[in-house]
């Protein structure tokens, strides 16, 4: 400590602007380092994993690209916040940060939705790609536009959180605002029930895979990472509604919130990309999806070929028939070479 500071002990409050409460501010420091790595990482080894294969761009690697630099404007504005009052008590920083705190914490909150949403939709991208089946078409239509709902509904409660909106960065305007720990449990609680489906959607197909038992928990296991967004999700809601209880000096006690949604973010963009990462890890003495494409095991409801194609005709033959009948079957590409066929409604063919 430098001898000015010394001197000025007996003047300052530990948390004003110009003497933050350090330990809060070095856990966001920490948060956004954590968060920035590992989501750059994750897209970039996704981006190298498409590389080695040689293989185009899908839509969900566009879609988890516009989430990550949705992540990374989330992250520029908690650096604002650093510089205008987080970590200080509410009454203790001039005006004109307050007003600057503010603003960005008004608009923090569409810029994350965007975030999460866009994370949503490139896993969603991901399984129509992976599991063009038509019951996972139907669920995966279903949740996008249940995500797209909850994205209007967060931006307009956002939007109008305050009347008028600039009430929201400056108390002295008359008007009124929602009450925040409804507006925060409106974000959150959707935010989590749409996580726990997109979690569990995969699941039923994953297991009718004519593979290992062994082979079926580690491919559900890279799915289930996504769990650990759903319990940062948990968290974040959690520090939200306990901001409300702790009272109004909001730029003091907000730092638990920050922390929470960086990370939340940040291990979300990891979740999406880890089922794209098979090219680069080796299960074993063999590649373990080069394992689940070779399988030339048939079951009733599951095909597992190797064609180069994106689409293939399966063929069935049938004992009882004299001659064979061709058969027309869904396929879906589950990743790159590897294809996966699965059986149509045959009851609605002609001739079945």
């Amino acid at each position: 400590m430098s001898s000015a500071d010394q001197n000025s002990d007996a003047t300052w409050t530990p948390g004003d602007f110009e003497h933050p409460n350090e330990a809060l501010r070095r856990s966001i420091t920490i948060a956004l380092v954590f968060a920035f790595t590992l989501s750059t990482i994750a897209v970039a080894l996704r981006l190298l994993a498409r590389k080695m294969t040689g293989s185009k761009l899908f839509l969900d690697d566009y879609l988890i690209l516009v989430a990550l630099f949705m992540k990374y404007s989330c992250s520029s504005g908690v650096t604002v916040l650093l510089y205008n009052g987080l970590g200080s008590h509410i009454t203790m920083i001039p005006a004109k940060n307050l007003t600057v705190y503010f603003q960005i914490g008004y608009s923090n909150n569409f810029v994350y939705t965007g975030c999460i949403a866009f994370i949503k939709f490139s896993i969603l991208a991901l399984y129509k790609r992976l599991f063009a089946i038509r019951y996972m078409n139907i669920a995966v239509n279903i949740m996008f536009g249940f995500v797209c709902l909850w994205v209007v509904g967060v931006y307009t409660a956002g939007a109008l959180i305050c009347i008028p909106v600039n009430k929201f960065w400056d108390p002295s305007v008359p008007g009124a605002c929602l009450n925040p720990a409804k507006f925060y449990y409106g974000i959150q609680i959707p935010n989590i029930l749409s996580d726990l489906i997109i979690l569990v959607m995969p699941m039923r197909v994953v297991w009718t895979l004519p593979i290992a038992k062994s082979q079926k928990l580690l491919l559900s296991g890279v799915f289930l990472v996504g769990g650990l967004t759903l319990i940062f999700d948990i968290f974040r809601l959690q520090a939200m509604i306990r901001l409300v209880d702790l009272g109004p000096d909001i730029t003091y006690n907000q730092v638990p919130v920050v922390v929470w949604t960086c990370i939340e973010a940040a291990v979300g963009i990891t979740a999406a990309c880890l089922p794209n990462l098979r090219p680069l890890f080796k299960l074993g003495s063999r590649n373990f999806w080069s394992q689940l494409r070779s399988s030339k095991h048939v079951s009733e409801g599951t095909l597992v070929t190797t064609t180069s194609g994106s689409t293939i005709a399966a063929t069935e033959s049938r004992s009882d028939s004299a001659a064979e009948k061709q058969k027309q079957f869904d396929t879906f590409v589950a990743q790159d070479s590897m294809e996966v066929a699965k059986y149509s409604d045959l009851t609605d063919r002609p001739g079945v």
